[in-house]
């Protein structure tokens, strides 16, 4: 009994792993957007040669916020009408408190195929500020957002923030 109970388990853990390794990666209809957008950047770099960057979820709380907030009043920048900057947002973030750093801010909206990770992805690699950013070998960390809703005028808008830093 024991070694047919410890035969099922190995062959459930064997399909399991097998499973796994032949997705490559979680399912597409699995992935938060937040995560899709992730794996999208990291593809992007991945072919150009760039290091991977990783999530980091304070950087997360402060993309989120500034996301938000354009969404709520219906503005697109850097800068928020109250005075909030890419600088404030990751200073208050708290994800480089001790460190040296560097820090940079991507944004983009849309709707249909142009709010979605690869879209938002395309239309960062087609501007050369974001590209800049998003292939950079400078950066290892970012906070990534994205809030849809009406904004604009624009019915089913989702508008993404992605911060990007190193620290040292």
């Amino acid at each position: 009994m024991r070694k047919r109970t410890l035969t099922l388990f190995l062959a459930l853990l064997l399909a399991t792993f097998a499973t796994a390794v032949g997705s490559g990666s979680a399912s597409a209809a699995t992935l938060t957007p937040r995560r899709a957008l992730l794996e999208q950047l990291n593809r992007a770099r991945a072919l150009h040669n760039v290091a991977p960057v990783y999530p980091a979820p304070a950087l997360q709380d402060a993309s989120s916020s500034h996301t938000d907030d354009m969404m709520v009043h219906n503005y697109f920048a850097h800068t928020s009408p109250t005075g909030s900057s890419v600088y404030s947002r990751i200073v208050g973030s708290g994800f480089v408190n001790g460190y040296s750093w560097l820090g940079a801010e991507t944004l983009a909206w849309g709707t249909g195929g142009l709010a979605t990770p690869l879209g938002t992805v395309q239309a960062w690699l087609a501007s050369p500020e974001h590209r800049s950013i998003m292939l950079s070998s400078t950066y290892r960390w970012v906070g990534i957002s994205r809030t849809c809703g009406t904004y604009q005028g624009h019915a089913g808008a989702c508008v993404w923030t992605a911060d990007w830093v190193k620290r040292w």
